[in-house]
């Protein structure tokens, strides 16, 4: 069905094949929140799908089961990887084939398939079979759209599960294929580019789907822990930790089983990057830009920015008048962190952010997105709320500390220009809390105040602009 007659349809008939998986119960709800039909296949009648999908039984290896499957269909999403069974390529080449053959038969517009990145030279048998798969829909008649994703961030997912408990371990083994990188993708725009096809006109070729940022597997460990407000574990070298190793320690300590870690512990061995068409260059951006990793991480791991926790707290304010205008100060405020416009003074953060790492905290953690929004990390703060109208930003610190420390800067319009405020809000975690308060506070208030001076110095002296 082309583009023309799926626009004046009153929904696009789609297919979910692994329907009751991570991505395709997103994706089933998803198609059915756009008014779209929705029919899957199902090996077992145990699992219970949303309302108003259609359920046909049958397996994906069954060539009759596919034929009952894709008739009628618009548009194919190809979800199924067997990774748990013993002989997953050879299932997989199957399923391929005759999805390629019961699609074409059917008149089938569009084929979609998640698949890994494109493996480059040597690779593990896991990604070998997706590729394989891949060729197989890109050699049949109908148009097949291959989008490609190395490690999805999302509540549900296998690597994220396996990271997140790893993260939490007081000691991690830290082998070569350790220091590799990917580009790890936000499960909402995997949900995304995946709705976007069924908008666009037949899509025939791999499309890569990446993350903002490329990250080693030993930083997302760290990353991982800073989310979860963890002690970063100690990774030592580990010559010797095997892939089969790393799979039965995976086993014990999280609910994935060998048989599943190791053919993705086995992936590893190779830097997982982009080398084919970008999604955003064919499919449509995803509305409001791609999530930062930390925000998906932090999505994922179901750990919001928490408020301070209630009880007695300790102020520190600092007021400044300055002659530039309110929204000068502001950008001076959503500009601040990482190198361009480091918390001053410097090396009194830089201290900190030792002594942070020291005790097993996230340390300085230097960086900061182009553009600040809450959940965003700074430094070792996160951005807990924006408001471009109030001029205010409100930010939580992420260093070990015997409380919760929340900073509130703001710009408000006066007569004879900007009055800049910017407040410190500690709430004390029991009577070591509140030693440690007045303990520092001298100390305290003469890095606050500069800082404070140095938000309105960069307010003078720069050029009006666009807000961060």
């Amino acid at each position: 069905m082309d583009a023309s007659k799926r626009d004046q349809a009153a929904g696009v008939r789609c297919v979910v094949l692994g329907a009751s998986g991570f991505i395709g119960a997103h994706l089933t709800a998803d198609l059915l929140s756009a008014g779209h039909r929705v029919r899957v296949l199902s090996r077992s009648g145990e699992h219970r799908f949303p309302p108003g999908v259609e359920v046909v039984p049958g397996d994906a290896t069954d060539t009759e089961a596919l034929r009952a499957v894709v008739r009628d269909a618009d548009v194919v999403f190809h979800l199924i990887h067997s990774l748990s069974e013993r002989d997953f390529a050879e299932r997989d080449r199957l399923i391929a084939a005759g999805l390629c053959a019961a699609a074409a038969e059917a008149g089938v517009g569009q084929i979609v398939y998640l698949s890994g990145p494109r493996p480059i030279g040597r690779t593990s048998p896991h990604l070998a079979s997706r590729s394989e798969v891949a060729d197989i829909l890109l050699s049949g008649e109908v148009p097949a759209a291959i989008l490609q994703a190395s490690l999805i961030v999302g509540e549900g997912s296998t690597g994220i599960e396996v990271l997140a408990r790893i993260a939490r371990l007081p000691v991690v083994p830290c082998p070569a294929w350790m220091r590799h990188r990917s580009r790890p993708v936000a499960l909402a725009d995997v949900r995304h580019y995946l709705r976007a096809v069924v908008d666009a006109v037949p899509v025939r070729g791999r499309l890569d789907l990446s993350g903002p940022e490329p990250v080693t597997y030993r930083e997302l460990v760290r990353r991982c822990a800073r989310v979860l407000r963890r002690p970063v574990p100690v990774m030592p070298p580990a010559v010797l930790w095997s892939h089969s190793l790393a799979a039965r320690a995976t086993e014990l300590f999280t609910p994935v089983s060998k048989g599943v870690a190791a053919p993705l512990f086995a992936s590893l061995e190779h830097d997982l990057l982009p080398v084919d068409t970008a999604a955003e260059t064919i499919l449509p951006h995803p509305p409001g830009g791609s999530p930062t990793l930390d925000n998906a991480l932090r999505e994922a791991l179901s750990s919001p920015v928490r408020p301070p926790s209630e009880g007695p707290a300790h102020y520190g304010k600092h007021t400044l008048r300055t002659p530039v205008s309110a929204d000068r100060v502001w950008q001076s405020i959503v500009g601040l962190g990482g190198h361009r416009q480091p918390f001053a003074p410097a090396t009194a953060w830089a201290l900190r952010g030792l002594l942070d790492q020291l005790i097993g905290g996230a340390g300085l953690y230097r960086g900061r997105p182009e553009h600040l929004r809450p959940g965003d990390v700074v430094d070792f703060w996160t951005v807990r709320s924006r408001d471009d109208q109030r001029r205010e930003l409100v930010l939580t610190a992420d260093m070990q500390l015997p409380g919760t420390v929340e900073l509130t800067l703001r710009a408000e319009p006066a007569q004879d220009g900007t009055a800049f405020e910017q407040t410190v809000r500690f709430t004390p975690a029991g009577t070591l809390g509140t030693a440690y308060w007045y303990l520092q506070k001298p100390l305290h208030d003469l890095v606050f105040a500069q800082l404070a001076r140095s938000i309105v110095d960069t307010a003078e002296h720069s050029r009006a602009g666009q807000s961060v």
